[in-house]
C-alpha cells in the first residue's frame, strides 16, 4: 500500500513526519532514530533487530511506499512500537521527549485537527471575480543536507584513506590478502544486491591491470 505524510512535528530540532495508514499514525525509522540521537546505520539496524524479537513489535511495524518520496518501501513504527523502543533507551534525551509527546496525545489519530468546513454561497449571491493576476513562479528552497548521507560519505572517505595508508606499508602477502577480502565483499554484494555499474567497473579494472599487461 502507499501512505502519505499528513503533518509534521519538530522534537529536539528533528522534523518528524506523521504518516497515516491502517487507521493509525506512524513514524519512519529515520525520523525515530535521529530523534534518539543515533547517527550510524549499523547502530540503527542493531537496535531495530534487537527490538524486533519482542512480542511488542507484532503488528506494530509495517513497510509501505510513501507518496511523493523515493518510491522505495519505508519501515514505519506505530505508537506502541515507538514507546517500546523509547522505554528501552529511556536514558536518552530524545526518548524522554518522545514519550512525553506520545503521552500528551501526539500520535493519537483522534487528535488530528478537523478538516476545515467549506461554506458555499447560493448561486445568486456569487459575484464574478476579475481574472487572476499573473503570479511569478517561486523557486523552491533547497532542503538541508541529509545527516545520514553526510555520515555515509565521511565513512567512505575514511575507508579510502585507510586502505591507501595500509597499502603504503604492507608487503606482497598482505596485499594478496586485502585484494582477496575486497573481491569477496564485491562478490557478496553482487549476489545480494546486483549493481550493473559495480560489475562493469570491476571488469574494467581487471582488464586494465591483468588483461593488458598492467597499468601504464
Amino acid at each position: 500500500m502507499t501512505a502519505a505524510v499528513i503533518r509534521t512535528v519538530t522534537i529536539l530540532g528533528i522534523c518528524l513526519r506523521l504518516i497515516q495508514a491502517h487507521g493509525r499514525l506512524w513514524l519512519t525509522t529515520r525520523d525515530l532514530f535521529l530523534t534518539l540521537g543515533y547517527k550510524s546505520e549499523a547502530s540503527l539496524r542493531h537496535l531495530y533487530h534487537s527490538a524486533q524479537k519482542h512480542e511488542a513489535f507484532e503488528d506494530h511495524v509495517i513497510e509501505v511506499v510513501l507518496g511523493g518520496y523515493s518510491g522505495k518501501p519505508c519501515r514505519l513504527f506505530d505508537e506502541a512500537a515507538v514507546m517500546f523502543i523509547c522505554q528501552q533507551r529511556a536514558g536518552r534525551e530524545g526518548a524522554v521527549e518522545l514519550m512525553r509527546w506520545i503521552e500528551a496525545g501526539g500520535m493519537d489519530i483522534d487528535q488530528l485537527p478537523p478538516a476545515p468546513k467549506v461554506e458555499t454561497l447560493p448561486v445568486e449571491e456569487v459575484e464574478l471575480l476579475p481574472p487572476p493576476r499573473h503570479m511569478p513562479s517561486l523557486r523552491l528552497v533547497p532542503r538541508g543536507p541529509d545527516p545520514m548521507q553526510q555520515l555515509l560519505e565521511r565513512e567512505k572517505a575514511y575507508c579510502r584513506d585507510l586502505v591507501k595508508t595500509f597499502l603504503r606499508y604492507c608487503e606482497s602477502e598482505e596485499v594478496d590478502k586485502l585484494t582477496g577480502m575486497i573481491d569477496g565483499q564485491i562478490d557478496h554484494l553482487l549476489e545480494t544486491r546486483y549493481c550493473p555499474g559495480l560489475n562493469a567497473a570491476r571488469y574494467e579494472l581487471y582488464r586494465k591491470y591483468w588483461m593488458q599487461g598492467g597499468a601504464q
